[in-house]
């Protein structure tokens, strides 16, 4: 019996382990709708830039160009001044989300965050990311660059998204924080529960022996005794009747 639950004992330590681990807030999906954003024609309006483009409509075919601005930042208003003079003739190809950083800490985390996870550090703003390509600030010899940028995303079959891109990545960090720690404490929750069961059937089995063996010892003298009685008691019985039966006969 202690070598069995001793067996169990460390059965169940093996479990321990695998059942602690912290979580940190960088495991969380990014929903875009939780920030404060603003489109291309409302960052224009609020760094009052007057529109040169004469149609321009925001659709679902577009790609998006994330832009992580500070309000009256000088080079943020260069690069939306080259924007606003392209949108005629590439403004069918893009729309644009910004996030303000200076004035918002939500945005500016979120920043930090983005630029982590690209692994190109945000030293200032403006911070542009068009597809999986990373813009630092601006300067004119970035235009070519940024026109190659738009039209290779938007003519990519398969666009890539950074927000998506960092969900997915959470996605198979939990999906492998599963398959590292939550599976194996299952696996050994069934191990152990099987091994419980597994001592529980020889307890039972061992008890059944114990009380079959002391009802034995028991009732098996009982028997003998009265068997002894039995035989005690016939045996004057049949003596009597013997000398009775002479008595009549005389």
């Amino acid at each position: 019996m202690k070598k069995i639950l001793g067996l169990l004992l460390v059965m169940m330590m093996l479990v321990t382990p695998f059942t602690v681990r912290a979580v940190t807030a960088d495991d969380e999906e990014i929903n875009i709708k939780k920030y404060n954003t603003m489109n291309f024609r409302e960052i224009l309006a609020q760094e009052q830039i007057k529109e040169e483009f004469k149609e321009y409509a925001e659709t679902d075919d577009q790609i998006t160009i994330y832009l992580f601005r500070g309000n009256g930042c000088g080079y943020c208003q260069k690069f939306l001044n080259f924007l606003n003079g392209i949108t005629d003739e590439y403004g069918k190809y893009f729309k644009v989300v910004g996030f303000e950083v200076w004035n918002n800490a939500d945005n500016s985390k979120l920043l930090e965050k983005i630029s982590d996870f690209l692994e190109q550090p945000a030293s200032g703003v403006p911070y542009i990311i068009i597809g999986d390509q990373v813009f630092g600030g601006f300067a004119d010899s970035y235009a070519d660059g940024i026109k190659a940028a738009i039209t290779s995303l938007y003519d990519s079959e398969e666009r890539y998204d950074v927000f998506e891109a960092y969900n997915d990545a959470v996605g198979e960090a939990k999906a492998e924080e599963y398959r590292k720690y939550v599976r194996p404490v299952i696996f050994n929750a069934i191990f152990v529960a099987i091994g419980v069961c597994v001592v529980c059937y020889f307890i039972k089995k061992q008890n059944e022996e114990l009380l079959g063996k002391l009802v034995e010892q028991k009732y098996t003298p009982t028997k003998v005794v009265r068997e002894e009685k039995v035989e005690a008691t016939e045996q004057p019985a049949t003596r009597v009747v013997k000398k009775t039966t002479k008595k009549k006969r005389r």
